[in-house]
């Protein structure tokens, strides 16, 4: 008989190998990363929600989105991405960390989120507030949804809860990258399975809460499911993907970023873009609305160079139409692209 690291037999997610992958909008409200060479991870953002994570290059895709499903156990689902309205802002001008704010179309919640990569790590880290417009945190139910696409491919992915030095994560591998799912807080519950068949997409939009719990969806289109405990968090939690090329190392380093304080994390990764920021034109003289359009501008630019190559650049971290492009037809203007 299969078994887990309890020595449990283990639940196999059904449904194999799941739907055809798909990538997501290149429509983005906000792209970033750290501007240190310690970091090896770029951000995108879209409809209120994290899009895809490149990881360790600018040109290798890692997720196709990570996004939050709440539901209140008896008859409400709503996607935080399709059913909200998204307001997306800088921290600071000049600086891509991102506070995200997304407000339930029927006022019944408020999701605010702040986004950027980790300044010493290979992971990107979302603070996440849920506040309850109706009845409190004990009347809804929050839960994470990640679709890992390691290595510029959404097919072949291997999805499992496991765990790293005793704390409960989400881990995805395929060939020679792996990523980690970490939470500040533990995990309520955890599944993973094949998207269209056996994800937590499906589980939440059939029962409005979670009555599936697989161990592991092997070599498919899969996704990642954890529900946040709101009640033992009081609405308030740090989410962490991070990135390496075994589990343990992904595990490791997920780890570690949620045992940095959060504020510290932003602390460092703001003060290092301002510094850079600083040593561009002077912008005294200019306009404010107009110095904070140049700031942005440089920003934007300067997150889409390669870290281990000076001076190159992709041309977006994007991929187009990508909602209707699959592995076979990857495209994207992120990909390097020869000049002759």
């Amino acid at each position: 008989m299969d078994t887990n690291s309890n020595g449990q037999g283990i639940n196999w997610a059904p449904g194999w190998p799941g739907v055809a992958p798909k990538w997501t909008s290149s429509a983005k409200s906000g792209v970033g990363t750290s501007i240190t060479k310690d970091s090896r991870t770029w951000f995108t953002l879209s409809h209120g929600v994290l899009n895809e994570i490149y990881y360790p290059r600018v040109d290798m895709a890692c997720i196709r989105d990570m996004g939050m499903i709440v539901t209140d156990g008896q008859g409400f689902f709503s996607e935080e991405k399709r059913h909200t309205n998204h307001q997306t802002e800088t921290v600071t001008p000049g600086v891509p960390a991102y506070r995200l704010t997304n407000t339930c179309l029927q006022h019944r919640y408020v999701i605010s989120k702040v986004v950027l990569s980790d300044p010493a790590r290979d992971c990107v880290l979302q603070q996440t507030r849920f506040v309850p417009l109706q009845g409190d945190l004990s009347s809804h139910r929050l839960h994470v949804l990640l679709a890992p696409h390691l290595g510029n491919v959404g097919s072949g992915n291997t999805a499992w809860v496991g765990e790293h030095k005793g704390v409960r994560m989400l881990f995805a591998q395929r060939e020679g990258f792996s990523l980690a799912l970490a939470c500040s807080v533990p995990w309520k519950g955890c599944s993973v399975g094949f998207v269209g068949a056996s994800d937590g997409w499906q589980d939440l939009n059939q029962h409005f809460g979670m009555q599936w719990h697989y161990d592991r969806a092997e070599n498919g289109n899969v996704a990642l499911t954890g529900e946040i405990d709101l009640v033992a968090s009081e609405g308030e939690f740090v989410l962490v993907v991070g990135f390496g090329s075994t589990p343990g190392e992904a595990g490791h380093r997920a780890l570690s970023s949620l045992r940095t304080p959060f504020d510290d994390s932003l602390t460092v990764y703001s003060r290092e873009w301002e510094q850079w920021q600083s040593s561009l034109i002077p912008l005294e003289a200019v306009e404010e609305e107009e110095r904070d359009f140049y700031r942005t501008s440089t920003a934007v630019i300067r997150t889409h160079e390669a870290k281990n190559f000076p001076g190159g650049f992709i041309a977006s971290l994007s991929i187009p139409w990508g909602e209707d492009k699959g592995d076979d037809d990857l495209g994207g203007y992120h990909l390097v692209w020869p000049r002759d």
